[in-house]
């Protein structure tokens, strides 16, 4: 007999620490809902779930097959989304292209310009 059976033999608190818990893709595939969707609805509290240091989510089988019971609750779509297209131009849209990536433009200029001084003078 290994060590495991022997203690949650003696101790049924090991037992319940002995079960295995579910990942968040397992938990996805079985619901039929997204990774994304799933922790929206772990964020509302509508699925219970354990967090490991912070971020890494587990489920207890027992749990999760509870809310399969009483029915995977409904994500609300935020009111961003029924708005359709958004009304932003190609104007704001390049401002903010150069505004989130200006330092790799300017790097690479930099840098086109001391290949251009090392090579050509």
């Amino acid at each position: 007999m290994d060590l495991c059976h022997t203690m949650c033999s003696i101790n049924p608190v090991l037992i319940k620490m002995a079960e295995k818990l579910l990942n968040l893709k397992e938990v996805s595939l079985y619901l039929g809902v997204s990774e994304e969707d799933l922790r929206k609805l772990v964020d509302k509290g509508e699925i219970p779930a354990y967090r490991l240091g912070g971020t890494i989510l587990r489920f207890r089988k027992d749990q999760v097959d509870h809310v399969v019971a009483r029915g995977i609750p409904k994500l609300s779509k935020p009111e961003e989304e029924d708005q359709g297209p958004s009304s932003y131009s190609r104007l704001e849209k390049f401002k903010d292209f150069l505004y989130f990536n200006d330092f790799y433009i300017i790097s690479a200029i930099i840098i086109i310009a001391l290949l251009v001084v090392i090579f050509f003078y």
